[in-house]
């Protein structure tokens, strides 16, 4: 199920669900028996770029904030999706953003990307047309003053290392993270909406594997 409702309001679950039996990524989970208070616990063992997750500065800069670094706030807020009319494999300009946009990106707000390209992240698809991101796209993020980036598969991050080095070292100074690995994003229905994406507490995390999810229609969160 990606939605549900909660009270008056309808949420949608945005992240990927996983199977630590065909994850491609290191997720072992271990359960045991605790003699000492007649329970269970698990022993978990993953990767921090796990399914759909954060990424923070502190996962390209040691100098740079890591996820207690940054306030609880950096973690939900306003969130925007921009549909970016493109062309197929073609970097992400400042006038594509524009266009998508319309002005209703604020400060502080999170940006969801999604184009009319699909193919799996990080998959090595050959056919992969997906529209990528890239120093120009970062300059719009960081002149926006958004705090956080996120897209699903129908955007890349991974079209070259130049510019995946060119996107972070723009944004990632200024603290805004990345959310990837999204799903459902067409699900959710108006354009602007309620977003949280909460990582696990723990200093010294770079990056952290999170459940993802758009509320719709709450009050201050809405176009």
């Amino acid at each position: 199920m990606t939605n549900d409702r909660l009270g008056n309001y309808r949420i949608v679950d945005l992240s990927t669900h996983i199977d630590p039996a065909t994850s491609k990524r290191l997720c072992k989970v271990k359960r045991f028996y605790q003699e000492t208070t007649k329970d269970y616990h698990s022993h978990l063992e993953v990767e921090s770029h796990l399914g759909t997750h954060i990424e923070t500065p502190y996962h390209y800069n040691d100098a740079w904030s890591d996820i207690l670094g940054l306030p609880i706030t950096a973690f939900a807020g306003r969130g925007v999706r921009l549909r970016l009319a493109c062309d197929p494999r073609s970097p992400i300009t400042k006038a594509i953003l524009d266009r998508a946009d319309r002005g209703r990106v604020r400060a502080g707000d999170v940006v969801i990307l999604t184009s009319d390209f699909h193919a799996e992240p990080f998959g090595g698809d050959p056919n992969d047309q997906r529209p990528y991101l890239n120093k120009e796209s970062g300059e719009w993020f960081v002149e926006k003053r958004v705090k956080c980036i996120g897209f699903g598969d129908g955007v890349a991050i991974e079209h070259s290392v130049k510019d995946a080095c060119d996107i972070h070292e723009a944004v990632m100074p200024r603290d805004i993270m990345f959310l990837e690995v999204l799903r459902n994003i067409d699900d959710i229905g108006p354009d602007v909406f309620f977003i949280s994406y909460m990582p696990m507490p723990i200093r010294g995390l770079d990056s952290c594997c999170v459940r993802a999810f758009a509320i719709e229609g709450i009050p201050g969160f809405s176009e």
